[in-house]
């Protein structure tokens, strides 16, 4: 009896340990990262239990070998990383002032000395002044102001509407007046501020490109077609892509908050797009429009931009005698040319630094801002060069990525001062 419950035992332990080495299992680069102290199972309560009574020391050998360049996960120490990790950013939110709201301003400002620029020559022929300023317009507009806003960057300091709690949240006066694109806010927040950070490359992260991109690995065409394919997405990803995904989610949440059982066929994982919306050819597609009505979503998220953007703001052109409709015309070629160029420069500073072959992907979820936490959003992240204004604001504050998955609610000049700090402490420590 005694060696039988033994041989339990040391299976039970041996089932733990393996477990725990699984954890670095590789899936197209895909790992699962968590220590041994992080782990908690039934086995966990099943030998505690057991081991009551009868003490039993085992050495198991690992079952699966690392690869070479994932050694450093057994050598970690993420207790400890952890705390300066959170020291460090309990620290810079500390510093939090009004520096950093004189700093926002002066984004602000550049902002709209873009947007001022663009409005006012959109009435000539094409062009690429006019183009690159419209672009930065709706570029800064999202990536820095509504970005660093909506997450509460400013939260803990006086910057007026720029609090998480109300920006452009509430009404279609508060979106027009705040910030104004293809995604509604409230489901930017649903689906970027909770999803995607804190499951960042994981198979719940809404955001996974290797995943939402797969069609196109899969499409029997030379690889130059596939590349064109790339490009054209390129260009109009928001509004094909973006919009409807976000809102989806939005969607399902309030589903799931109202006890609604989502539709047989409909899966919550699977990115959705304007054709798959407005053109189903399957089941799944059918089932999107069960939970995204179309003429709602069309009303309620793509009108607002559609309409003032494309339409009301040239739309004074039409006034003048005889050049107006010309002047008009003019004014809109620029505006779409404007959107096309916007779509690409955020899709370069945006989807460069969250995939990538020598970036992790993971098949479960951790805890946040846990040591396993923290690491993720370090090794599932990639940085760019910054470190002055103009070239951050070139990149949208994007190339602090790995800071803003740690920190998601700094402010801009926050992430300037904190990213040497902690690339100090990854330096240190194993992390590779």
């Amino acid at each position: 009896m005694i060696l039988r419950l033994i041989s339990i035992l040391l299976a039970l332990q041996a089932l733990k340990h393996s477990l725990q080495v699984l954890a670095a299992g590789r899936r197209h680069h895909c790992i699962q990262l968590f220590p041994p102290h992080l782990l908690s199972s039934s086995i966990d309560k099943m030998l505690t239990a057991s081991l009551r009574h009868l003490y039993i020391h085992c050495s198991l050998a690992p079952t699966i070998k690392l690869d070479p360049q994932d050694a450093w996960i057994e050598q970690l120490d993420y207790a400890g990383f952890a705390k300066e990790v959170t020291a460090l950013g309990k620290e810079l939110q500390k510093n939090t002032g009004q520096a950093d709201v004189d700093h926002l301003n002066k984004i602000v400002s550049w902002r709209n000395i873009a947007a001022a620029i663009g409005v006012s020559t959109m009435w000539m022929p094409p062009n690429p002044l006019t183009i690159i300023a419209l672009s930065t317009w709706t570029y800064a507009s999202w990536t820095m102001i509504a970005h660093h806003a909506c997450h509460g960057g400013y939260n803990r300091v006086d910057a007026g509407k720029f609090n998480s709690r109300g920006f452009a949240l509430g009404s279609v006066k508060k979106r027009i007046e705040d910030w104004c694109d293809w995604m509604m806010p409230e489901a930017w927040n649903v689906e970027h501020n909770r999803l995607h950070h804190y499951h960042l490359g994981e198979d719940l992260d809404p955001d996974l490109v290797e995943r939402n991109l797969s069609f196109l690995r899969e499409m029997d065409i030379p690889k130059p077609l596939k590349y064109g394919v790339a490009l054209a997405l390129m260009s109009i990803w928001k509004s094909y892509y973006y919009a409807p995904n976000t809102f989806k989610e939005l969607q399902i949440t309030k589903w799931r908050q109202e006890g609604r059982e989502l539709p047989t066929n409909f899966d919550p994982n699977e990115p959705v797009t304007l054709r798959m919306l407005f053109f189903p050819k399957d089941d799944g597609d059918e089932a999107i429009a069960e939970v995204i009505n179309p003429t709602k979503f069309m009303l309620q998220v793509m009108a607002p931009f559609l309409l003032t953007r494309f339409i009301f703001l040239p739309a004074p052109l039409l006034l003048f005698p005889g050049l107006g409709p010309t002047l008009f015309s003019h004014a809109v070629v620029n505006l779409v040319l404007a959107e096309m160029l916007t779509n690409i420069h955020g899709f370069i500073t945006i989807v460069t630094n969250h995939a990538g072959s020598d970036l992790y992907k993971f098949r479960d979820e951790v805890q946040p801002k846990s040591g396993s936490f923290y690491v993720r959003q370090v090794v599932s992240s990639a940085n760019y060069n910054g470190g002055s204004d103009l070239l951050d604001f070139s990149q949208g504050w994007l190339n602090y990525q790995i800071e803003h998955h740690v920190w998601p609610d700094l402010s801009m000049k926050q992430y300037q001062l904190g990213a040497p700090k902690l690339e100090e402490i990854c330096q240190k420590s194993t992390i590779r």
